[in-house]
């Protein structure tokens, strides 16, 4: 499942965020923020909304595996979920940076934005069980969009915090699939 060009392409892509498009992609979103109907910013407001995200993105498709797959495809989907996001905010306190605008978050304060970890989240499950339905990848990568979309969207993340939350999901999927740390921990 290791693509390194993935890897290579993700990278770049975050690279080239940081140092070039964050601004142009944010300048971008804040008109079409000031020109979209409030429908559409409602809708925005609710993809990145966590309790939508967590059972859209893990409740149901951890139901749907248990279904029609194993055990152990369950525990693969929570501890690559686990990984991302966990790791995703233990970067946080690394890196510090800033949200646009120095938004605050719904909790009212200020916290650090590189990477995403919505978007960390939403794709870890997307590229894992992208790995089970490769046939059905379109829908389960669909939702993962709409949450990374929503977060430049809604102005509280940059380009690149959003391509480091993908990158970083990526690993997360990889690690958790083709590692034996599931085995090592007895699954």
């Amino acid at each position: 499942m290791l693509n390194w060009w993935l890897i290579a392409i993700l990278t770049v892509f975050t690279l080239v965020g940081f140092f070039y498009l964050d601004e142009k992609v944010l300048v971008f979103a804040k008109k079409i923020h000031k020109k979209s109907h409030l429908l559409v910013d409602h809708f925005f407001r609710a993809s990145s909304f966590t309790p939508l995200v967590i059972t859209v993105l893990y409740v149901i498709p951890g139901i749907f595996v248990y279904l029609y797959l194993d055990f152990f495809s369950i525990i693969v989907l929570t501890f690559a979920g686990l990984f991302a996001t966990g790791l995703a905010f233990a970067m946080k306190y690394i890196f510090k940076r800033m949200r646009p605008f120095g938004h605050t978050t719904y909790l009212g304060k200020i916290d650090s934005a590189f990477p995403s970890a919505h978007t960390a989240g939403s794709f870890v499950t997307a590229f894992t069980l992208s790995f089970f339905w490769p046939e059905w990848s379109i829908l389960f990568f669909a939702p993962a969009c709409l949450v990374a979309i929503s977060r430049i969207y809604l102005e509280l993340h940059f380009f690149s915090d959003v391509m480091g939350g993908v990158l970083l999901a990526y690993l997360m999927a990889v690690f958790t699939l083709d590692s034996q740390v599931l085995f090592f921990l007895g699954f």
